[in-house]
């Protein structure tokens, strides 16, 4: 059996757990061994939203995260994260909810029998949302329209209306014929773990987030809400769904995706071929980044920027009125 190589890597600025970059190093872990070193000493930097210290280090920098948040060009070589766009070698779309294995793997699954799922279902809709900071205002106002036809059970510390945040979140959700799944913001490939996690309970789930989700799920399997003009309208197909057995039972046995088939968007061999692309050739030619004069020079002020914010912006001040 040959030996994997081994590949000299540390972890930047991804927070505490880095849940993440641990999540991409499963898939490195299929191919290489990693000597987990100092960053100074590192040949790969893999970084992430959680502070600037990426820019000190030399290796080849590998950005990577699970907010809504774009790579900077000029820092990284390579990115992975949910920007929709082509940038030769250096992006892949990656969306967090590949992140989450055991319930995207339930979506590849051969749905239950129905009379499971059904004896399951004694409740209406669950919520189970926390953080309402700076999010779309989409993720109250679903509540509340939908709370003018029946009551939905809130698990999370928002709205809690069972008593406490729940302590089994998959438990919870699945005694329930539906299940809200809103993400933060709605942007094309913003896609994460919430809509997996409401299918793996045999839920309906009533999807807001990713306007394209439908190019890789099956529609007739959940309540897109970007289908509809309004909230309200969405509320009125719930309402049609739970009223009337046989269509509730129609959208329960149709496969997460189209023709049971999971498209090649998805596919695991697009990441391990990404990350192939960067750890199988020489370091010295991995690099994507503008390492030159102008680079150096542009990473030597965000330095400065990030370390002295107060101080860079006087500077910035006092040159803007000398060239005056």
């Amino acid at each position: 059996m040959k030996s994997k190589k081994r590949l000299s890597l540390a972890l930047v600025d991804c927070g505490n757990p880095p849940s993440v970059a641990n999540g991409i190093i499963r898939y490195i872990n299929q191919f290489y061994d990693i000597d987990y070193v100092k960053p100074e000493i590192a040949d790969y930097i893999i970084h992430s939203i959680a502070g600037h210290d990426a820019i000190r280090y030399s290796g080849v920098r590998i950005f990577v995260t699970g907010e809504l948040i774009s790579a900077n060009y000029n820092i990284c070589d390579y990115s992975l994260s949910f920007d929709r766009l082509q940038f030769a070698d250096r992006h892949l779309w990656f969306p967090l909810i590949k992140l989450y294995s055991d319930a995207y793997r339930n979506l590849k699954k051969q749905r239950r029998p129905f009379a499971d799922i059904i004896a399951e279902k004694t409740e209406f809709c669950a919520y189970v949302m926390s953080n309402t900071k700076n999010s779309a205002l989409e993720r109250t106002r679903i509540a509340d329209v939908l709370n003018s036809y029946k009551t939905v059970n809130c698990g999370g510390r928002w709205n809690n209306n069972v008593g406490g945040p729940v302590a089994d979140k998959h438990a919870f959700q699945r005694k329930h014929k539906f299940v809200i799944a809103f993400e933060n913001h709605s942007s094309p490939g913003y896609l994460t773990e919430k809509f997996a996690e409401a299918a793996m309970v045999d839920a309906i789930p009533i999807y807001w987030g990713d306007p394209e989700i439908g190019k890789y799920f099956n529609t007739k399997a959940f309540i897109n809400c970007h289908d509809f003009d309004s909230l309200e309208a969405v509320v009125a197909r719930v309402k049609e769904i739970d009223q009337d057995d046989a269509l509730y039972r129609e959208i329960l046995e149709q496969p997460w995706f189209v023709g049971g088939v999971e498209p090649a968007a998805l596919a695991d061999e697009n990441l391990l071929n990404f990350l192939r692309n960067i750890f199988d050739q020489p370091k010295e030619n991995a690099y994507r980044r503008n390492r030159s004069r102008w680079g150096r020079k542009y990473e030597k002020q965000l330095q400065r920027m990030w370390r002295k914010p107060l101080s860079h912006a006087l500077y910035q001040l006092r040159k803007c009125l000398r060239l005056k």
